[in-house]
């Protein structure tokens, strides 16, 4: 998998240069963030094969290793790659074929099958 920039994934905040890898959609889905010993909620905004941005209530910082659990599909590992108001951008460090793999049944509807 190629290796991801924070200007990569999901919308990045404006002023940044726009390059990704991979096509997004937007989705609105509940999921849940581990950090450390935490589970916080959130809510998924838009998803790509190589990261999503996210709602979540509590700030996060840049750098900070989580997994994103997506309910009824699995755990992908993440790190947040930029925060902007409400919305925090995740760059998945699981390879997207895993990912691919866990939304197999959705790829034709999500747009994603031809990633």
């Amino acid at each position: 998998m190629p290796k991801m920039h924070a200007n990569e994934h999901s919308n990045p905040p404006s002023g940044t240069h726009d390059v990704r890898h991979y096509k997004r959609r937007s989705v609105l889905w509940p999921a849940r963030l581990i950090v450390g010993k935490h589970i916080i909620a959130c809510q998924i905004w838009n998803l790509s094969l190589g990261g999503a941005r996210i709602r979540v209530d509590l700030p996060l910082k840049e750098g900070t290793a989580l997994v994103l659990s997506v309910i009824g599909r699995g755990d992908i590992q993440a790190r947040v790659v930029w925060v902007e108001d409400e919305a925090t951008g995740l760059a998945f460090d699981t390879p997207a074929d895993k990912v691919k793999v866990m939304f197999s049944d959705r790829l034709h509807i999500l747009g994603l099958d031809a990633d």
